[in-house]
């Protein structure tokens, strides 16, 4: 004979106590009913809680994971970013440094690299005292305010800061060291900012020619500054 389950035996047992006390079936029936609906709320709802806590396990598990998998993209996302906007010294041609010019309201940033054979004559890491001295001389000319880009009088403007260093990257079979430096300009009258001019090639005769690229309001423009130009044009007068 089967088994009847553990819940279904223990109401059994209660009608037999009841009966055995006298208590009449009719009365009987309405308690036992109510115990049975009772036991079966009370398993459905431990499945109940049991498979929501299942869930929530399962999907935590599954946001943790996708958070870690998001954070390592994001990572070899940076890193590739940060491969490729470092410089490559190794790509620049003797005699033709490149000069970007940017202009946004009354701010004008620019940034010049300059193989360092045109500015001390020779292209590694200093090697004795005279050449210390070469580089140290070259990053002060390149620091002065006004010292080798002249800005327009009338467009009154400012330095607010003025970086310069000499870089030096060493390669499997040469090794090649560049000049890179940045100057970040405040003009209170930024209409005149129509002309730029310069004393580089006379503080650094090895140099013969300047790429410049212009970003402005009015778009993009390219001008190839030789030695014998003393000043460009940046944008027409407004």
């Amino acid at each position: 004979m089967p088994k009847l389950p553990i819940v279904l035996t223990g109401h059994i047992r209660k009608v037999r106590k009841f009966m055995s006390k006298g208590i009449s079936i009719k009365y009987i029936t309405p308690i036992i009913l109510g115990l049975i609906i009772s036991s079966h709320l009370g398993v459905s709802t431990s499945q109940a809680t049991e498979k929501h806590s299942h869930e929530k396990k399962h999907s935590h598990e599954k946001k943790h994971s996708h958070k870690k998998k998001h954070s390592h993209e994001k990572k070899h996302k940076h890193k590739k970013k940060h491969s490729h906007e470092k410089r490559q010294l190794d790509s620049h041609e003797h005699g033709v440094s490149t000069l970007k010019i940017a202009i946004e309201g009354r701010i004008l940033e620019m940034e010049l690299e300059s193989p360092a054979n045109d500015i001390v004559g020779f292209e590694h890491s200093p090697k004795n005292t005279k050449q210390k001295a070469a580089i140290k001389r070259a990053i002060s000319i390149l620091r002065k305010p006004n010292g080798i880009f002249i800005l327009p009088t009338e467009a009154s403007c400012a330095v607010m800061n003025n970086e310069a260093e000499f870089e030096v990257e060493k390669g499997k079979h040469e090794t090649h060291a560049a000049f890179h430096v940045t100057w970040k300009v405040n003009c209170s009258n930024p209409d005149q900012l129509v002309s730029l001019a310069t004393n580089f090639f006379e503080f650094f005769p090895k140099a013969k020619e300047i790429d410049v690229e212009i970003v402005s309001e009015l778009g993009q423009k390219a001008i190839e500054w030789e030695n014998n130009m003393k000043k460009i044009n940046l944008r027409p007068p407004k």
